[in-house]
């Protein structure tokens, strides 16, 4: 396939990272076939549905539809003649669907030591299984549709990847994805990545996948002539771009009504701003407090199209704008109602639920596991501090950050108990990304919280409320106002999501930085895009494995 394909690709769909369009290509040229640029014609949307979003495969169908077309009017005689020997009602009926497709541009990419064309993964249509070899305690796992045992998970994976290497020395990614979804499809009760609700945790197949990648790497650790390599630079004209000028994949993450298109029955654009303007006027007569009104209620889920039409405008609004405009909106009442309609998810329920029960399980994992000096500090503070409904929630998240190797202020902002929302304004530099500033002498005991956004403080919780409550307030603003992830803090925030509040979308994460500090090192490093953040699902199977161990 000619290398302008993959351009036109990166033209289309500028918001893809390299990895993801590596993949769609290898998938598309070693497991649908596409061996030419004329075979784009006959691509279906079947065929790449999984990578990328519905709006996605319709422009990359309509773009590789036309020069589908354009492509046939100028072929030469002998593509001509091939053209004539095929049905026509064949190539017909593709178009009239919509369904023409795009070829995997990463075949025509040569990496030291090897080349991504079909016939890398041609063998994956052959593979098999070896089941007959596996260990009868797994057997019996599969036959009953129960978890496999850790044991006989990583056993399960040394002699596929065995396998697999009969056919290929060195699978690449796409390869194991495809040999990942096979297991999982066939036995999805004993493999499928779930949540504990049964519910499908992103793909479904991630953390196979990467057992299987890194027991082929582990095994070819010294094969350096099979070893792949990807291209040393291989960048997005967008990414030097700072203001957002688009709307992407990103702000609709894991909502199911985004950007509704009708308005509720008997209303028009005019009414819903009345309302707009009569909400305006009641906050500044009566205050926060009216969130709790009959009519405030309905009238701010009235105009929930109203708002949205607005928070996903481009550029997008300042907060502080929005807060002018929809003043309800930045109460607990109003914002938690939102995120409710936005994705569905009572966040309050949800969250408080989980602090407390998968909080204490968190802490229970920690205790029997790590050595970790910090999260053993956090541990004994627990011990010693006076036992508060809030303590428990507080110190697994604090916990989380520890062991994501994240810090304290990328999510937390300490701040005096009698601070008020003025003075922390004044006397704190707060950063533009989200916090939930905690108020106390230590995080821990901490008893009062509000949340800053764009350097401001938005929200004040009352008193009376308690830490779920203000976390949950901090996360939905992710969602709510189209907010990414802060790089710092990635893998605790998508665990809250994956875990707490049970938003698992089948790919990518709400955070697209292309670059952060490393961890180990504090150097800027170039990020990974994956579905799920590797260090989330590998925390995940940890604490599946250490409970499934410790059933008794």
């Amino acid at each position: 396939m000619d290398v302008e394909c993959i351009q036109e690709l990166q033209r289309l769909l500028p918001e893809l990272d390299y990895e993801k369009l590596m993949v769609i290509t290898e998938h598309l040229s070693s497991v649908v076939g596409v061996t030419k640029k004329e075979d784009l014609a006959f691509i279906e949307k079947d065929d790449f549905k999984t990578f990328l979003t519905p709006i996605q495969c319709r422009k990359v169908i309509q773009a590789f539809k036309q020069k589908g077309l354009n492509d046939s009017r100028e072929a030469d005689v002998s593509c001509v003649q091939n053209e004539q020997t095929r049905p026509s009602s064949s190539m017909d009926t593709r178009l009239t669907d919509g369904h023409a497709k795009l070829t995997p541009p990463q075949a025509q990419y040569h990496f030291p030591g090897s080349s991504l064309t079909k016939t890398q993964n041609s063998w994956i249509s052959q593979f098999e299984i070896p089941w007959d070899k596996m260990p009868a305690s797994l057997s019996q796992a599969l036959l009953r549709g129960q978890r496999a045992h850790p044991a006989d998970r990583r056993l399960m994976v040394r002699i596929v990847v065995a396998a697999m290497q009969k056919h290929c020395t060195n699978p690449n990614r796409a390869g194991c994805i495809e040999i990942a979804k096979m297991i999982v499809s066939k036995y999805p009760a004993t493999f499928l990545d779930k949540t504990e609700q049964g519910e499908q945790l992103g793909m479904g197949y991630f953390s196979l996948v990467n057992q299987l990648k890194t027991r082929v790497e582990h095994v070819n650790r010294n094969n350096v002539s099979d070893r792949i390599r990807r291209p040393p630079t291989m960048k997005n004209a967008s990414n030097a771009t700072i203001t957002k000028t688009v709307r992407c994949k990103v702000d609709s993450y894991g909502c199911t009504n985004w950007q509704p298109k009708a308005f509720p029955d008997g209303e028009t654009v005019d009414s819903l701003e009345d309302r707009r303007k009569n909400m305006v006027a009641i906050y500044q007569s009566t205050g926060p407090r009216a969130a709790d009104m009959p009519d405030i209620d309905n009238s701010m889920n009235l105009t929930y199209i109203h708002q949205r039409q607005m928070i996903n405008s481009c550029p997008p609004p300042s907060i502080d704008l929005i807060k002018e405009q929809w003043p309800f909106l930045f109460t607990k009442r109003g914002l938690c109602a939102h995120f409710k309609t936005l994705t569905d998810v009572d966040i309050c329920d949800r969250v408080g639920e989980a602090l407390q029960n998968k909080g204490k399980r968190i802490i229970h994992f920690f205790q029997r596991q790590t050595q970790n000096r910090e999260i053993r500090g956090i541990l004994q503070d627990i011990d010693t501090t006076v036992t508060q409904q809030s303590q428990t929630g507080i110190a697994a998240i604090l916990i989380l950050i520890k062991y994501f190797l994240e810090k304290d202020d990328s999510i937390f902002i300490l701040a005096d108990q009698t601070a008020t929302k003025t003075s922390i304004e004044k006397d704190m530099n707060l950063p533009a990304t989200p916090r939930l500033i905690m108020l106390g002498h230590t995080f821990l005991s901490s008893t009062k919280w509000m949340v800053s956004i764009e350097g401001k403080v938005a929200y004040v919780l009352d008193e009376h409320l308690g830490f779920a409550d203000a976390l949950s307030v901090f996360f939905a603003c992710f969602y709510v106002f189209n907010l990414e992830y802060q790089e710092p803090a990635c893998a605790t925030l998508e665990f809250i999501q994956r875990f707490f509040a049970r938003i698992n979308p089948e790919d990518g994460t709400k955070c697209t930085a292309t670059t952060g500090v490393s961890r180990k090192t504090g150097e800027v490093v170039k990020r990974k895009a994956t579905s799920i953040n590797n260090r989330v699902s590998s925390f995940l199977c940890q604490l599946t494995e250490f409970e499934w161990k410790n059933l008794d």
